[in-house]
């Protein structure tokens, strides 16, 4: 069956919408990111599928520039102004995830949470942030864990060794975060099938951290945000290494012989997504010289998307 981009502006999907009821996660998440991201600085730093900004208090202050990339033009025109005006240091730019505007060695350090699920070419992937990001530069990559301790309980009962498997596991896509439609990637990983992606590209793990391990709506009814979240550090602490929680997170250090050029403004930055050539750049028109493609910046977003 034909996997597809997950485009959340053919469903006028909110993805803020999805966080209203999970304060639970999205504090856990900020935990980890907050402690993996400490001691880092940097000029530019790039969050992937970063949508309407969830995550930019965890390294806006950090590095000179932000950058946040997602397929969804309406999810960035929307949240332009309230995004820019918290991190005036923020740029929204629409673009697919395998095919980034950016020269190489562009970036001090990146990141992407809650998306690898839609990527269905994550070797295609991994090899475009290594492009993208410069020699010692770190990389943050969230993940579905399939091993979580449910699936394990699941696949004893009913004698399912798949789980054990290094091939990702598809989800059956029915109404998942705004992800409609048949053969729309809906994935989960094996962790050592992640980390052996990345560390072909020249990455090596650094950290590894467990998060929303209690990621249960029945917890989160009797017990309450507060007190999940006090359990959550301890559990973190603790179980860091292991593979039972829903979500994993890997801070991976990119390893590469390439030079790493200063970029200051951002038009220094871009290039045709296609092709990887220069463009003539004005205020609202870019014109790649070489396959000639034109691209077009809408509400204050550059709209970079392509096939």
């Amino acid at each position: 069956m034909k996997q597809e981009i997950v485009n959340y502006d053919g469903y006028d999907y909110d993805y803020s919408t999805y966080w209203k009821d999970r304060q639970y996660e999205n504090i856990s998440e900020h935990y980890v990111l907050n402690k993996f991201l400490n001691n880092e600085r940097g000029e530019w730093f790039i969050d992937i599928g970063g949508s309407y900004g969830r995550l930019a208090d965890c390294y806006a202050g950090k590095f000179q520039n932000a950058v946040i990339i997602d397929y969804s033009l309406k999810t960035l025109q929307k949240n332009y102004q309230i995004m820019t005006d918290k991190y005036p240091n923020l740029i929204l730019i629409a673009a697919n995830a395998y095919k980034l505007p950016f020269k190489n060695s562009s970036f001090d350090g990146g990141l992407m949470v809650r998306v690898l699920h839609h990527i269905d070419k994550q070797k295609e992937y991994f090899k475009e942030v290594a492009r993208i990001l410069k020699n010692d530069g770190v990389y943050i990559q969230e993940f579905a864990n399939k091993k979580h301790i449910k699936a394990r309980v699941k696949a004893i009962l009913h004698r399912d060794k798949e789980i054990n498997s290094l091939e990702p596991y598809q989800q059956p896509t029915i109404n998942l975060e705004g992800a409609k439609g048949d053969g729309v990637p809906f994935l989960n990983y094996h962790s050592k099938y992640i980390e052996n992606l990345l560390k072909e590209e020249g990455f090596q793990l650094e950290k590894k951290q467990g998060c929303s391990y209690f990621r249960i709506p029945l917890l989160k009814k009797i017990f309450g945000t507060k007190i999940l979240v006090i359990l959550e550090k301890v559990f973190q602490h603790f179980f860091a290494k292991t593979d039972i929680s829903p979500s994993i997170f890997f801070k991976e250090r990119l390893h590469k012989k390439e030079k790493s050029p200063a970029y200051i403004r951002l038009d220094d930055l871009l290039v045709c997504p296609s092709c990887k050539h220069e463009m003539i750049i004005d205020k609202t028109k870019a014109v790649c010289t070489n396959c000639k493609k034109e691209y077009f910046k809408k509400d204050n977003i550059w709209d970079f998307r392509t096939e």
